[in-house]
């Protein structure tokens, strides 16, 4: 069933194709296309699991437990690399090992707070954090209702280990600040 919230999201979102969209808590948010150095920390990022991940940009994801009050279009997100291949226009939650943000400079609070609490109800089980206004990362872990148990966070620069089943290191040195 769809909820009259989604509706809406889908009507505003096929009305304004150039712009990224976002729904939390029933409530939109449009924000202009990425930067170029919005768009290059996502790749610095997300290239250096490809080899061993299926990585996806701009995919929604999708969970139950939001009601279709929340869809969220992370700027990366890991999944099995069985899913290559697959052409699904939404990601169940349940099958995203890692959600990636670079914090946007005109909603940073989405990336940092709000964003936070979804993605550790829906259950996912590392939130990545790169936060080019203050040059961090922060890297959440262990999902528990709302909240995250653990967080680690580095400065850019500095390795960012996240644990099993990805057992890597996110390598920092080439993102810089805004």
């Amino acid at each position: 069933m769809q909820t009259e919230e989604m509706r809406r999201f889908e009507e505003l979102d096929a009305a304004f194709p150039d712009y990224h969209a976002e729904m939390i808590d029933g409530e939109v948010y449009l924000s202009t296309v990425v930067t170029s150095a919005h768009g290059n920390m996502v790749l610095t990022i997300a290239s250096q699991l490809l080899s061993k991940w299926f990585v996806m940009t701009e995919v929604d994801t999708a969970y139950g437990g939001w009601h279709g009050k929340t869809l969220l279009r992370p700027d990366f997100s890991v999944a099995d690399p069985s899913y290559r291949g697959t052409q699904l226009k939404q990601f169940p939650a349940e099958d995203v090992i890692l959600v990636g943000e670079v914090v946007s400079e005109s909603n940073p609070e989405n990336d940092t707070d709000k964003k936070v609490k979804k993605y550790a109800q829906a259950g996912i089980p590392y939130y990545l954090i790169v936060n080019p206004i203050e040059g961090k990362c922060l890297l959440y872990s262990l999902p528990s209702g709302e909240h995250y148990r653990a967080s680690l966070e580095a400065e850019f620069g500095e390795p960012v280990p996240i644990g099993a089943p990805i057992d890597a290191k996110i390598d920092t040195t080439a993102l810089y600040t805004y």
